[in-house]
């Protein structure tokens, strides 16, 4: 089956799947569903009630969950559902990805019958299930602004960068929510933000203001229109090249290369999940889950604190005028991700966090940080996360041999 492209995620593609069986097999015929996705399982049993009462506000998919829902009720046999997992070999599993890839090649889209009976779609909400929280929601959902031009191909140029990384398509949704990442401070949750929604003045903003068109142009390479693509990706400003250079250095290499910055990759930094590399597999320990989490966790803060630099940085020349050195500019990228690092130390120092979450802190940082070796404490030992008194910080980057540092 091939759907819209507006409309691809595993999420989707899978409840697709089960609508299209439920419709082309007679009614008579009991079905069996083996799936790896819980997400459908979990929907379709133990949220099914709650959400039809609540008048499926706020909830993803619903048209889908209606038609589905439509046509359980109206078999006279069984439907059942298991859960396998992933990608461990059941035939039927590998199969249906072997399916799923045909149709994401397929030039035809097809069409999807969602339609529900008017008697059995039901409308509004159960008065005894109504709250303001939920009430709020309908009359947000009800108001949605269309997204601008420039947003739309913002958000198609994150899926498609997250894609590369995660193997999955997230809808829109998931990309707003994830600027909201709690890894990432606030002030950069709103600079992903308001570049997201092309908020910021600058490039074709001021091509519509007569008197102030010269400012649309990039004041380091004379780009026409400057946009923030530009200046955090295909600038051949100083600051731009050095910090992206320092965060290639300074990435673990047993996780695999550095991805290749791209303005989609900056903007959905916090839908990023990296997978396991292929010797923590199989591997009985429980901390190979831990690692993959870790090592997410610094990519995402590596890409978004060094574009948020590039963009301040630039402020700074094109507003104020100063200017950067190398050396400065090494110096604020440095500073930068050592507060990041005991930021993450202090609040599991200061608060009361389980032994998952210190563990998931060392993991982020284990393999970039050097322990001040004049102390006792093991850098393979995770007391140097509460442990404050514990001199740490980031490994500097070796020099480019290109550079003039000899």
């Amino acid at each position: 089956i091939s759907m819209p492209s507006t409309h691809h995620s595993n999420q989707i593609g899978e409840l697709v799947a089960v609508l299209i069986a439920l419709q082309s097999v007679n009614l008579q015929t009991p079905i069996k569903f083996i799936t790896n996705s819980k997400y459908v399982i979990n929907g379709l049993t133990t949220h099914l009630t709650s959400w039809e009462d609540s008048g499926w506000i706020g909830i993803s998919n619903a048209p889908l969950f209606k038609a589905i829902a439509y046509h359980l009720q109206r078999r006279p046999t069984p439907t059942t559902f298991k859960w396998v997992k992933g990608h461990s070999g059941v035939e039927g599993n590998e199969k249906a990805d072997q399916l799923a890839q045909i149709g994401a090649t397929k030039v035809d889209i097809d069409t999807i019958d969602l339609y529900v009976p008017r008697n059995f779609d039901i409308q509004g909400t159960k008065l005894s299930q109504i709250t303001q929280r939920l009430a709020y929601r309908k009359l947000m959902a009800d108001t949605h602004l269309d997204y601008n031009r420039q947003t739309l191909g913002l958000l198609s140029m994150t899926r498609a960068a997250i894609e590369t990384i995660t193997n999955t398509l997230k809808m829109d949704e998931t990309i707003w929510k994830s600027c909201r990442h709690k890894d990432i401070t606030k002030k950069i949750q709103m600079f992903i933000y308001k570049t997201l929604n092309n908020a910021y003045k600058i490039g074709e903003f001021w091509l519509q203001i007569p008197t102030f068109k010269q400012r649309a142009r990039c004041s380091t390479c004379e780009e026409p229109s400057e946009s923030m693509e530009h200046i955090l990706i295909h600038c051949n400003n100083l600051e731009q090249k050095k910090i992206w250079s320092l965060t290639r250095k300074i990435w673990p290499r047993k996780y695999g290369p550095w991805p290749e910055p791209s303005i989609g990759l900056i903007l959905g930094y916090g839908a990023l999940s990296l997978p396991q590399q292929p010797q923590n597999r199989d591997d009985k320990n429980r901390n190979s889950t831990k690692k993959s989490k870790g090592i997410s966790c610094l990519l995402r803060i590596l890409l978004s604190e060094s574009a948020y630099l590039i963009w301040t940085i630039r402020c700074e020349r094109a507003i104020t005028g100063q200017t950067h050195t190398t050396e400065n500019i090494t110096r604020r990228w440095i500073n930068t991700i050592n507060r990041c690092l005991q930021l993450d130390r202090t609040i599991a120092a200061r608060t009361k966090r389980s032994s998952k979450a210190i563990t998931i802190v060392a993991q982020t940082w284990a393999d970039i940080i050097e322990i001040n070796t004049n102390n006792t404490t093991d850098q393979n030992n995770d007391e140097w996360v509460t442990t404050l008194e514990v001199l740490v910080g980031i490994k500097l980057p070796r020099p480019s041999q290109t550079e003039d540092t000899r």
